[in-house]
């Protein structure tokens, strides 16, 4: 029997179970958590490097191995990630972006100090081999029949699962491969600060996607995309409903932990961990195989809940944190942008109250609407109403920040990673605007000056 599978006769998961997954059983701190995906690009052309290729990918994770306290990580034969002394994971992703997942931290500017530090070092190691790491929302030069992917036992499972969907699943290799995004991860201690954080990062998430939108569409000859200055979101719009704007919406309106465990319960698993790799999940849904098991006549552990809340992408994915997805990266100069909108919303009650007042009005139908209008540009810019309450809510993350900054848990200068936002919201003007504005202007449409531009720098 492979690892980690567990047999009808062994004592196996009951629904109550699920539900209790998502609150720590004994830890009393609230931490923070910050995922920051970046390409690993030729500063010539902009296009990733391939795994196996001369100084590619592989090459790279050598070399940092070689230089950083680490430990490796492997499918197979495969070099796919290192573990860090401080508990933080470098990964690549299924078509060679790394992803840099921290430790949890007590502080945004703690989580954001060993970000930074170990993003620099990573482009530092990455530079003699002819790589530049590029952080934000999109690998706008690579074209998908060109995708190089990584050797990893779920891309393929995955490739399978998108082209088994029809149309919800035509463009599963654009989101897998040519996006990119950054991430926060919060905590919550009990049922309601979980369900009051999460209607909270749901209800705002359309608001600040809209001023952050940051992946205009450069080299695109696909009239649907003209004008777009979220192509990720455009992309994340049409790639299977039933696991992003659907569960969105039910996790909007879920009023218990066992209504969102109920959610997430009537899908399937896409893949789930045997041995040292992955094999495709059963055709049931998780439900089911909590009660009848898979078909393989294994029964579902916890590892394979935990594994099967990976595979939803909502604008905010529930696990035993609440991760933000829906905002595009943004470029390395305004990295904290995202997060720091997020703590000051969320993590301080009197402001998490009052922002749940100022959203109490919008229905998910109404979300849903504004989400798909983010994506878009217009000769005026994001619309007015949006406009408004995205400042609002960047005021009360202020807020949020600044009572932080009082109790000492801040350090002052998290309150200047707002300020980019405050301009976005202002102006309606999103930063997908000023990299288009320069891609045709200064950059001249050539993708070194991109690169030169928007990547990590090595000094």
């Amino acid at each position: 029997m492979s690892q980690g599978l567990v047999p009808h006769d062994r004592p196996c998961l009951e629904f109550a179970d699920l539900v209790r997954s998502f609150l720590p059983a004994d830890r009393y701190e609230r931490l923070i958590g910050l995922e920051v995906e970046c390409g690993l690009v030729r500063p010539d052309s902009g296009r990733s490097a391939g795994y196996d290729e001369p100084a590619g990918t592989a090459a790279l994770l050598e070399a940092l191995l070689a230089e950083l306290v680490a430990e490796p990580v492997r499918e197979g034969d495969a070099l796919v990630g290192l573990r860090l002394s401080d508990g933080a994971t470098l990964t690549l992703e299924m078509a060679g972006a790394i992803e840099y997942s921290s430790a949890p931290a007590a502080s945004l500017t703690e989580s954001l100090r060993r970000a930074r530090e170990c993003l620099v070092e990573v482009a530092r190691v990455a530079a003699p081999l002819g790589l530049r790491l590029l952080t934000g929302g999109q690998l706008p030069f690579d074209r998908p029949a060109d995708i190089r992917w990584t050797p990893k036992s779920r891309t393929e499972i995955m490739r399978r699962y998108f082209a088994g969907l029809g149309d919800g699943g035509r463009l599963g290799d654009q989101v897998m491969a040519l996006t990119l995004s950054t991430q926060v991860s919060l905590d919550a201690l009990d049922e309601r600060e979980y369900l009051d954080k999460l209607r909270v990062l749901l209800g705002a998430s359309p608001f600040l996607a809209a001023i952050l939108a940051n992946t205009p569409a450069l080299n695109s000859g696909d009239p649907a995309t003209t004008g777009l200055v979220s192509h990720r979101m455009a992309y994340w719009r049409r790639i299977d409903p039933a696991r992003c704007q659907h569960l969105t919406a039910r996790l909007y309106e879920a009023t218990s932990l066992a209504e969102l465990t109920a959610a997430l319960t009537d899908l399937p698993m896409i893949y789930r961990r045997s041995g040292a790799g992955y094999v495709p999940g059963s055709a049931g849904s998780f439900r089911q195989a909590v009660r009848k098991g898979f078909d393989d006549g294994t029964m579902p552990t916890l590892d394979d809940w935990q594994t099967h809340l990976a595979q939803v992408w909502p604008a905010v994915r529930p696990r035993r944190t609440l991760e933000t997805r829906l905002p595009d990266g943004p470029a390395w100069e305004h990295l904290g942008v995202v997060p720091a909108l997020f703590v000051g919303l969320a993590e301080e009650p009197s402001v998490r109250r009052e922002a749940a007042t100022l959203l109490a009005d919008f229905r998910t139908e109404a979300l849903d609407l504004i989400t798909l209008k983010a994506a878009e540009s217009g000769p005026d810019g994001i619309a007015a109403p949006v406009r408004e309450v995205a400042g609002q809510l960047v005021a009360l993350a202020q807020r949020g920040l600044s009572a932080r900054v009082a109790r000492g848990t801040e350090a002052p200068e998290v309150l200047a990673l707002l300020d980019p936002a405050r301009h976005w919201a202002a102006t309606g003007r999103p930063p997908a605007e000023a990299v288009q504005a320069a891609w045709v202007g200064p950059w001249r449409r050539r993708p070194d000056r991109y690169v030169a531009a928007l990547a990590v720098p090595v000094d």
